[in-house]
């Protein structure tokens, strides 16, 4: 993810939370720290799979499964997405 930030941020983080007909089954934390004001800035975070034969079936998932993203100050909220996934 590349951003850039008019203000200095003391704790950017992100929380994501995946959910499954309305159930959240997944959920992932990361921090990314302070953000110098006026930067570009580049964040990557890995996340490896569960492994084949570990995996939900992607015909069963579909259209069930939500991505929630929401991006803080510390506690304070800055942004929030979420995203229904569609497997075709």
């Amino acid at each position: 993810m590349n951003f850039t930030s008019a203000e200095e941020i003391e704790q950017f983080r992100l929380e994501q939370r995946v959910y499954l007909d309305g159930s959240c089954f997944e959920e992932w934390r990361f921090t990314f720290g302070f953000v110098i004001p006026g930067s570009t800035n580049t964040w990557q975070q890995s996340i490896e799979s569960a492994g084949r034969g570990n995996m939900l079936d992607a015909s069963t998932i579909s259209g069930k499964l939500m991505i929630e993203t929401a991006f803080y100050n510390g506690e304070l909220p800055i942004a929030r997405t979420i995203y229904r996934i569609y497997y075709i």
